[in-house]
């Protein structure tokens, strides 16, 4: 019994220390427990801060959002009359027979060149020459025959006057019936024959004058003449060279009054009549103007390219217009309504740059319009669209100005 008691003791002290071992890790676990909620408690400690932090961006994001001023100049618009036109590519080429190749009438080999290119020459003036050697020997090979006629017409005119005087003689003394009637016409028979012979002997004279003359009139085509008053543009023999009525030796321009072949689109409004004004520039001297006169309207459209050819004479007067050179053609005709803005008072849009928009003052605020323009004049750019008669708009210094900003008037 003793025994069983003493085990049963023993049994219960081993079963404490059991549960006491136990119990340590529980509440090492308990422990750990705490500490990780005393973390959570911390970690959500900045959470706090965040809103808070949110709460002051929205208030400096609402302090972003104050009214922005500004100080323009501005001015008020009126409605007025500007004409409309229309501005085409163009190209100038001389008037007809006022730009030539010059040539010799005959073949040869030029023997001097009298010009050089850029040179004014008038009109008659001798501009080259042709080796003229052979004809000059069969000239004075041509007049050897021309001598032998000339003295068989001398003679036979001698001849003829013998004749003649015996014709005389003979008739005289048939009068007083001491010659026989058959003497005198024989004496008449001679005469005739001897006049006869006179007018054969010229008659050679003039044959033996022919090949002379043929001679002096190719002589003369070895002088080359320029046929028009203008400048040399382009030289193309030189001396040595051979030429021909093919070849030309010089080209030769007059440029004093010109004409300008534009190509206008078909599609325009404008509608152009013969004989009215147009404008005339050029892309090197933009602010020089040639006013010309509208020669010729096509009544056929290219299909190509579709346009309408015109025809423009004009002066060039200081020859500052030269032949193919590229200009640009300008063409008023009705009139419309428009406004007129200062070119610095257009805004081109964001999203396309051909897009242009006007700062409009409303109520002291600047309100952005889309507006249709039209062709430049002098500094001003026709507004035919988007803006009214009397609106106040702001003349320069609007681009990048936020829209709804509030114009700062200066005080008077």
């Amino acid at each position: 019994m003793a025994y069983l008691c003493n085990s049963l003791f023993k049994s219960k002290r081993i079963l404490g220390t059991i549960l006491v071992a136990s119990a340590v890790p529980l509440l090492f676990l308990q422990g750990c427990m705490q500490t990780l909620e005393k973390s959570d408690s911390q970690i959500k400690t900045p959470e706090v801060s965040k809103s808070t932090a949110t709460t002051d961006s929205k208030a400096v994001a609402e302090g972003a959002t104050e009214e922005h001023h500004v100080n323009l100049p501005t001015m008020v618009v009126r409605r007025t009359v500007v004409p409309s036109t229309i501005d085409f590519p163009g190209k100038v080429s001389a008037l007809p027979d006022h730009s030539v190749s010059v040539s010799p009438d005959i073949v040869g080999k030029i023997a001097q060149i009298m010009v050089i290119p850029g040179q004014f020459v008038r009109k008659g003036q001798l501009v080259a020459t042709l080796n003229d050697r052979q004809l000059q020997a069969q000239i004075i090979l041509a007049k050897a025959p021309q001598k032998v006629a000339l003295n068989a017409v001398a003679q036979a005119k001698i001849s003829l006057d013998l004749a003649d005087k015996n014709l005389a003689r003979s008739e005289a003394l048939f009068e007083k019936d001491i010659l026989a009637q058959k003497d005198v016409v024989t004496a008449k028979s001679q005469s005739q024959l001897a006049k006869a012979q006179v007018e054969a002997a010229e008659a050679k004279v003039a044959e033996t004058m022919v090949a002379p003359v043929n001679l002096n009139t190719q002589l003369a085509f070895t002088r080359v003449y320029s046929p028009i008053n203008g400048v040399v543009a382009h030289r193309y023999l030189n001396v040595g060279s051979a030429a021909d009525p093919n070849t030309p030796i010089v080209h030769i321009v007059d440029l004093s009054q010109v004409m300008v072949n534009a190509s206008m689109p078909a599609d325009s409004s404008v509608n152009p009549h013969k004989g009215q004004i147009a404008n005339i520039t050029t892309v090197a001297e933009p602010g020089i103007k040639y006013l010309g006169k509208i020669e010729s309207i096509s009544p056929m459209v290219d299909q190509a390219s579709n346009t309408i050819s015109i025809e423009i004479l004009t002066s060039n007067d200081h020859n500052r217009l030269k032949e193919g050179q590229q200009v640009k053609v300008s063409i008023s005709t009705a009139s419309a309504q428009a406004v007129l803005v200062p070119e610095s008072a257009l805004v081109p849009g964001h999203d396309d740059p051909s897009e242009y928009f006007v700062y409009v003052v409303r109520n002291g605020k600047l309100n952005l319009k889309k507006v249709s323009t039209g062709q430049k004049l002098g500094n001003k750019i026709p507004v035919v669209g988007g803006i009214s008669d009397g609106d106040e708009i702001i003349t320069s210094g609007g681009y990048g100005v936020p829209e709804g900003s509030i114009l700062d008037r200066e005080a008077p």
